[in-house]
């Protein structure tokens, strides 16, 4: 029987819609490994006047209360997580083991983010902060608020109804262009509702906010347990920003098993994902509209 030729797999091509693609990706700088801070600055404001020249209709107005502070200021920090891809292989092969591992670190490393971003755990630990699934404040030991709490905005709503209400305290809480973040479970349902639109390989909602479809994320409430069957939760956040290193590699000779004659390969990159002002939650039910 003739051997069968061995060719290449089909190309990957990675899901669109995913965290990293929707995020932000400033300069990094120098060791932004060890985890970041940043001032978060999340301003309410307010209105004045000048009573000299402002017209009530019924008289002069009182002169204007004092001005008084309205910039919330909180140090807020991420922290580092990796994501990997291991892989045992001949030492005959150890010529191509470097791209052999970078592929299979490339199909798996949107999804493993993602999975880390919305339930914080790296490693079965809970060590990824901040992240989307969270009911409990942490604070470091210099007072950085590394893990602000999920604020439920609705539970149990039809998804019109809860996304209106995500997007309006997310217009109150950070009044700009935020992050909807939502399962791939959940997609088929906001399209059917016509709550989003792509323009430009992006998703949008209809109120305007970023819509990231994560592969990785579960769908767990902000307790971390699992959705009542025909719901799930979705988040929303203010802008989001990310760093991520270059792809490294076991040494090869470090990785040789000599009594198998195998090595052991692999490919890994570390991320640090944050986020600003809001952190707030919506169970949602999954389906069609009925009417």
């Amino acid at each position: 029987m003739a051997a069968r030729q061995l060719i290449d797999p089909p190309a990957f091509t990675a899901l669109p819609y995913g965290l990293w693609d929707t995020i932000q990706h400033p300069p990094p700088p120098p060791h932004w490994q060890q985890g970041v801070t940043w001032v978060d600055r999340c301003p309410t404001g307010d209105t004045t006047y000048d009573e000299c020249l402002t017209v009530t209709g019924t008289g002069a107005p009182p002169e204007p209360a004092a001005k008084t502070g309205n910039v919330e200021q909180t140090y807020r920090g991420a922290t580092p997580f990796t994501v990997y891809a291991e892989f045992e292989c001949s030492a005959v092969g150890v010529g191509g083991a470097e791209s052999v591992a970078a592929d299979a670190l490339a199909r798996v490393e949107q999804q493993q983010v993602e999975a880390a971003f919305w339930t914080g755990t790296a490693g079965s630990q809970a060590v990824v902060f901040p992240h989307l699934a969270a009911d409990t404040e942490v604070v470091d030991s210099q007072d950085i608020v590394l893990q602000p709490v999920a604020s439920p905005a609705v539970t149990g709503a039809d998804v019109a109804h809860a996304l209106g209400e995500l997007e309006a305290e997310l217009a109150d809480c950070y009044a700009g262009q935020g992050l909807i973040h939502v399962s791939r479970e959940a997609l088929p349902t906001l399209a059917a509702w016509n709550l989003i639109a792509e323009r430009d390989g992006r998703l949008y909602t209809t109120g305007g906010n970023l819509v990231v479809v994560g592969g990785g994320y579960t769908g767990s409430g902000p307790d971390g347990s699992a959705p009542a069957a025909g719901t799930t939760w979705i988040y929303a956040t203010g802008a989001a920003f990310g760093y991520r290193s270059d792809v490294f590699f076991t040494d090869v000779r470090e990785s040789l098993d000599r009594s198998e004659n195998t090595i052991r390969m692999i490919a890994e990159r570390t991320y640090v994902i944050g986020f600003e002002c809001c952190l707030l939650a919506a169970q949602i039910t999954l389906g069609v509209p009925t009417d």
